[in-house]
């Protein structure tokens, strides 16, 4: 009787202890669990870009080895913690300094991967327009609208680092597609053929002088575009 009554004393003072010892590390736990949280929402956004480009093919760069090294360290965080719950504030792999470090340096990685990627998908997939030639185009009655609708969409296009979502890859695939028509409209029939091979290759490489027919003379002084079109020598 007196040895099972010792035990049962014993018992009680170890559940005490451990008990108080939960307690002390209450703080701690509660630390270990704000860490996680951060670098689910952290990182969550990241993965949804991820999926976007994914969805179109477009993620040529590895991010396996650095995924790989977070998921060891959660899943031997998880195997520990059933084995021994204090481990998780003991560990040095989870204080706040080491875990959101490599979860911050994993998503700055993924975001440069991903302009990268952004980049060369819209000079894939992006009409080559000519600003020089949208100057000249500009001063034309039937194309101000036109001209303003693609330097708009352009720069739409240009200025985001990449999409964050599906959603919103979606939406900016629209907007390449609304400038490739608003592009390919500047070959409408009001500019004669002849008058608009003068101001691309004006615009970009220069013109010959053989092009300027006395329709193209005609069609550049309706339009009052003269003083916007210069000869110079190569």
């Amino acid at each position: 009787m007196l040895i099972s009554k010792s035990q049962e004393l014993i018992d009680l003072c170890q559940q005490k202890e451990t008990q108080q010892r939960i307690a002390d590390n209450l703080q701690a736990f509660q630390s270990r669990q704000k860490h996680i949280n951060d670098a689910l929402t952290m990182i969550e956004p990241i993965v949804e870009a991820v999926r976007a480009f994914r969805q179109r093919e477009l993620t040529n760069f590895d991010v396996v080895p650095k995924v790989d090294s977070l998921v060891s360290i959660i899943a031997e965080a998880e195997e520990k913690f059933r084995q021994n719950p204090e481990w998780i504030i003991e560990n040095n792999n989870f204080k706040a300094n080491s875990f959101i470090s490599s979860i911050r340096g994993l998503k700055n990685t993924i975001e440069q991967q991903l302009s990268q990627a952004w980049n060369i998908y819209i000079k894939q997939t992006m009409p080559s327009t000519n600003n020089d030639m949208l100057n000249v185009l500009s001063k034309v009655e039937a194309f101000k609208d036109t001209v303003q609708e693609i330097r708009i969409l352009d720069k739409e296009i240009k200025d985001i680092n990449f999409p964050k979502n599906n959603v919103e890859f979606e939406k900016y695939e629209r907007k390449i597609e609304l400038l490739k028509l608003c592009w390919n409209s500047l070959n409408s029939d009001e500019v004669p053929d002849t008058v608009l091979r003068l101001l691309k290759d004006a615009a970009n490489q220069g013109a010959s002088l053989s092009l300027l027919t006395p329709e193209v003379q005609d069609w550049i002084n309706k339009h009052n575009i003269s003083d916007s079109l210069k000869i110079r020598l190569i």
